[in-house]
């Protein structure tokens, strides 16, 4: 009988631990489906336009665009839309950047438009690493993708010699591999690059044969030292152009824009086996406006995500997003600038966030101050939710109601953020309890109206599930959170 007492004493451990267990196995799951929604414009200078984004190793996102006095500009950002830094360079007049792909430890390598082909590095905290250029000539690099091998390649087309086309294979400090111009038509132009099935590269962009012949879809095929494999024109519509080209398990995934039976421009995507022919081609309707391709990306390879804008009855235009599955067909469809904040909107990337999320960079015009273009940045849920009011300019911003928002990152180790937002002047209190509901960490502090961020370290505790609460002139908000050691 006096075993009874310990072998209680160690079912009970064993319980605490299964539950603990469970819990952990319960949140890791809501964790994985949590949304961070949100909409931003930036405007860190007179006028800013946003063409190119990436989320980098460290969970934060760069856009890269320009910026006044025409010079390549850059931003960071972290999952809440906050700037972190921004930077322009000014020693590259008339240079703008289109494409941006992660390095390691929260780096980036980026290129873009200027009197040169160019590729540069910049840090995690926006320093320039190193800065190369390539080819002379007016060239317009429009993507850069990371190769197997760590290096990069990019591709873009001559401005003035549009005959030419461009590809360039770096290694990963940005020394030349190999440079490749191909003269293939009257008018060739590479968009988009992506690394291939079976070793080497896939090209798409558009081609006119001569100067009367309608444009048609170009699928270039290379191996890795820029040998040309195999070269495919394909029309699908009147005057089609390949815009993005994506990999799929099998085959790829073609975006683009070519013009319907009426003449207006409507968004395509498009099929393709691993020797570049056509299977499911599906056209986007235009109700009677002209719309125009930005990007696309592959989630869960079923489903394909899309951004285009769409010319309204004056002038300007509407940022438009929509999701479908693998046939083509429409599940999710939204339209974001079309309150009356803005005057138009061009949504230019998307990047899939691993929780479901998805980014969406570009640039819009608002009607305040002055009508200025401004970098425009969606964060929305995996259904296309997100805020539709409360837009502001970034760090300009008071917030209308209080707001607790998820840490990041979670789970943690040992440190996470965890930002709130508070729209008047108050005392604020932060508690942060253990499973067991003790408290282990507290700030009560007075703030202004603004958005904040509390750094908590969890080095001296232990693994497992932690909550934390926000009070402040009534409202009261409390959250989940994992140390995860």
């Amino acid at each position: 009988m006096k075993d009874i007492p310990q072998y209680n004493m160690r079912f009970s451990r064993k319980l605490k631990l299964v539950l603990l267990l469970m819990l952990n196995f319960l949140f890791f799951q809501s964790i994985s489906s949590q949304s961070i929604m949100w909409q931003r414009t930036y405007q860190q200078y007179a006028y800013n336009y946003g063409f190119g984004a990436c989320q980098t190793s460290d969970g934060n996102f760069v856009i890269v665009g320009q910026a006044v006095g025409n010079c390549l500009f850059a931003m960071k950002i972290n999952p809440y839309g906050d700037t972190l830094w921004s930077i322009i360079q000014n020693n590259m007049p008339n240079s703008f950047g289109l494409s941006v792909t992660p390095s390691n430890n929260g780096s980036v390598i980026l290129t873009g438009g200027w009197n040169k082909a160019f590729v540069i590095k910049l840090n995690t905290n926006g320093i320039v690493e190193w800065n190369r250029t390539y080819a002379t000539g007016t060239i317009d690099c429009y993507e850069i993708k990371k190769t197997n091998d760590g290096g990069f390649i990019f591709c873009g087309a001559f401005v003035y010699n549009p005959e030419r086309a461009y590809v360039c294979k770096i290694d990963s400090s940005g020394n030349l591999i190999w440079q490749e111009s191909y003269s293939l038509f009257y008018l060739t132009e590479f968009r988009s690059i992506e690394i291939a099935h079976d070793g080497g590269y896939i090209i798409t962009g558009y081609a006119d044969e001569s100067p009367v012949s309608p444009g048609k879809i170009l699928v270039f095929r290379i191996n890795e030292n820029g040998d040309s494999l195999w070269l495919k024109l394909f029309s699908i519509s009147v005057s089609p152009a390949g815009f993005k080209i994506r990999k799929l398990n099998q085959g790829y995934l073609i975006g683009g824009v070519s013009d319907d039976s009426t003449g207006k421009s409507q968004v395509f995507t498009c099929k393709i086996n691993n020797q570049g022919d056509t299977s499911t081609v599906r056209k986007f309707p235009t109700y009677g406006r002209n719309e125009f391709f930005d990007d696309i990306a592959v989630i869960n390879n079923n489903k394909y995500v899309i951004c285009f804008d769409r010319d309204s009855s004056t002038v300007n235009y509407s940022s438009i997003a929509m999701i479908t599955d693998s046939l083509g067909n429409i599940l999710h469809r939204r339209i974001f600038t079309n309150t009356s904040y803005f005057v138009w909107g061009r949504l230019s990337t998307i990047v899939p966030i691993s929780n479901g999320d998805l980014l969406f960079t570009g640039t819009a015009k608002i009607t305040l101050p002055f009508g200025s273009e401004v970098v425009h940045a969606i964060r929305t849920d995996s259904l296309l939710n997100s805020p539709v009011i409360g837009i502001s300019i970034a760090n300009e911003n008071i917030p209308d109601v209080f707001n607790l928002f998820q840490n990041y990152p979670n789970p943690f180790n040992p440190v996470t953020s965890i930002k709130y937002e508070i729209p008047k002047d108050v005392n604020v209190s932060i508690k942060i309890y253990d499973i067991l509901g003790r408290e282990v960490f507290s700030i009560n502090e007075y703030k202004k109206a603004g958005s904040y961020e509390v750094q908590f370290d969890g080095t001296n505790f232990a693994s497992g599930i932690y909550f934390y609460k926000l009070e402040a002139d009534g409202f009261s908000d409390t959250k989940k959170m994992v140390l995860l050691k």
